[in-house]
């Protein structure tokens, strides 16, 4: 059968079918670039079962008592520094002489949330610092703080409280050493979120152990010197994160006042009441460096301590004191720090006049 000679249908189903492809192969190649990007999803008619509602909820469930109990459980934090320094006047005399000191430092805490707004800490410093020339000088220091109580009912408030007990002991010096027991309380709030302000009350007994009280004829007692002291402060601070050289700069200022009672009668030598005032500022400079820095001028007014000299009021002294630092974190263990700290004490009292400059550098591991 020729070309010519081919039925009709065949004609019409050859031109159908072609006319399908031609008319319908754009369209398919329009669509498969979509089908292709678009995710598979179970259809919106696809239904959980109960089993898995249950099971999904549990697993949730499960992630969240985890993560309660975690917050709750008892942490560890320590730390421990080798520090050398050197002091121009470190008997704080008008006599200068200058002199190197090595010190090691220990701290360890003890935390715990014990609610969801209440937690505890339990911590230890200790202290040993030694001279190469001045041995008076040298101490061994240990604070102790059982107990620390903080409530944070939100982010606007915090209220603390802790009891430390401390102890002071030089071997060459030995009427400096002492213990002492120290309650504190704090109050805080934070305000727009970049500021905040905070009072604080402390009061402590520092018995001396081998010094004695004298009487207001100068002659020692049987009785060890006994101060009691009773302390306030209030503190404002500001963040400020951008905009400036350190980022998340820390400014605050602090006003102290506190009163220094002494069972010591001669003269009543060290009664006296102090009003200090210091501005600070912190922030950091790169991710691994942050600088500080402070001022602070101190009056100290003895309530009867009289001065040498024919008019003999009551002894003043007036503290200026700069100190400025700089800490770089080397990695998540190690850091180093270097610091420097001058005091000028000025005074009716010429005798108690000094300068004192203190240069150190620390290294210090947390684990």
């Amino acid at each position: 059968m020729t070309a010519k000679s081919k039925p009709r249908w065949l004609h019409r189903v050859l031109a159908a079918v072609t006319c399908l492809l031609f008319s319908s192969t754009p369209a398919l190649w329009a669509q498969e670039p979509q089908e292709r990007e678009r995710p598979e999803l179970p259809p919106l008619t696809a239904q959980v079962s109960p089993e898995q509602a249950l099971a999904a909820i549990k697993r949730r469930a499960q992630k969240i008592l985890e993560a309660r109990r975690a917050a709750r459980r008892v942490k560890f934090y320590g730390e421990l520094s080798q520090v050398l320094g050197y002091e121009t006047n470190p008997a704080t005399a008008s006599s200068h002489k200058g002199d190197t000191y090595f010190e090691e430092d220990a701290y360890a805490m003890l935390s715990k949330k014990l609610t969801p707004t209440v937690s505890w800490e339990g911590s230890y410093y200790g202290v040993y610092l030694q001279y190469l020339d001045y041995g008076d000088g040298d101490y061994t220091s240990h604070t102790f703080t059982p107990l620390k109580l903080k409530w944070q009912p939100g982010r606007m408030w915090r209220v603390e409280s802790w009891l430390d007990y401390d102890l002071n002991y030089y071997p060459t010096a030995k009427d400096s050493g002492y213990r002492q027991f120290k309650t504190t309380s704090r109050i805080r709030q934070n305000l727009f979120g970049t500021a905040f302000h905070q009072l604080q009350y402390e009061f402590f007994e520092r018995d001396y152990m081998t010094k004695n009280a004298r009487d207001g004829a100068g002659n020692e007692t049987f009785s060890d010197r006994v101060d009691a002291r009773h302390r306030l402060r209030y503190k404002v601070g500001a963040t400020v994160r951008e905009a400036l050289p350190l980022k998340n700069a820390l400014f605050t200022v602090e006003n102290d006042v506190y009163r220094n009672d002494s069972n010591d009668a001669r003269n009543d030598f060290y009664d006296y009441d102090v009003w200090k005032i210091t501005s600070a500022v912190n922030g950091s400079a790169t991710k691994k460096l942050s600088f500080n820095g402070s001022f602070a001028f101190e009056r100290k007014n003895y309530r009867e301590r009289p001065v040498t000299g024919l008019v003999a009021p009551a002894r003043y002294d007036d503290k200026y004191t700069l100190a400025s630092g700089a800490t770089y974190n080397l990695n998540k263990t190690w850091r180093a720090a270097a610091a420097l700290n001058f005091d000028h004490l000025g005074s009716n009292e010429s005798t108690g006049e000094y300068d004192n400059m203190k240069y150190s550098l620390t290294v210090t591991a947390q684990f």
